[in-house]
């Protein structure tokens, strides 16, 4: 678990970022107690779309094929043990939601809520997956209590890392125009 003081540092992180003509139009859900519920609903609404994807392939989406394949293949083994199988949030304790009208607004938020998370020796990724599930999902913004004006703009799975990376992941060379 969590200490609700270092979710409350990392939301304060956010709130405390620039928006675009100060709008402070940010807002954090933090998902806890029904983390199982939202799993379920996500893999469901991954497993739908990916059925969809694969039954109606054309050039245009072929490029969807393996994120179809592998959504329906994470939803069938998570029902077969949803502990041991867990490839949406991989068991963490938390979730934060941020949302906003403007998703650079957001976007900022959540990064400086990143560099929070690291500061307090947690780990995050953002999980474009469950991103791409509440796309649309009424069931799921319903039970997040997400305003429909709103646009989920990351899906922060937050929780004490099991390992410690030693360097980052190779990165490109910056491509940069000098004028």
């Amino acid at each position: 678990k969590i200490e609700k003081e270092k979710i409350e540092k990392i939301i304060e992180a956010g709130r405390f970022t620039q928006t675009s003509t100060n709008s402070q139009d940010v807002s954090y859900t933090v998902v806890i107690n029904k983390l199982d519920e939202l799993k379920d609903l996500a893999f469901k609404a991954l497993n739908k779309k990916g059925e969809y994807i694969l039954n109606n392939l054309t050039p245009d989406t072929e490029y969807l094929k393996r994120y179809a394949t592998l959504w329906t293949y994470f939803y069938k083994m998570y029902k077969e043990d949803p502990i041991k199988n867990d490839k949406l949030l991989f068991n963490a304790p938390a979730v934060i939601i941020v949302t906003a009208n403007n998703e650079l607004n957001g976007a900022l938020a959540a990064s400086k809520m990143d560099l929070m998370v690291d500061a307090l020796g947690l780990g995050t990724f953002y999980s474009g997956f469950l991103q791409i599930a509440t796309d649309g999902n009424n069931e799921i913004l319903d039970l997040l209590k997400i305003n429909n004006k709103k646009k989920v703009v990351a899906c922060m799975v937050i929780g004490y890392p099991n390992v410690k990376y030693k360097r980052t992941v190779p990165r490109k060379d910056a491509e940069i125009n000098w004028i």
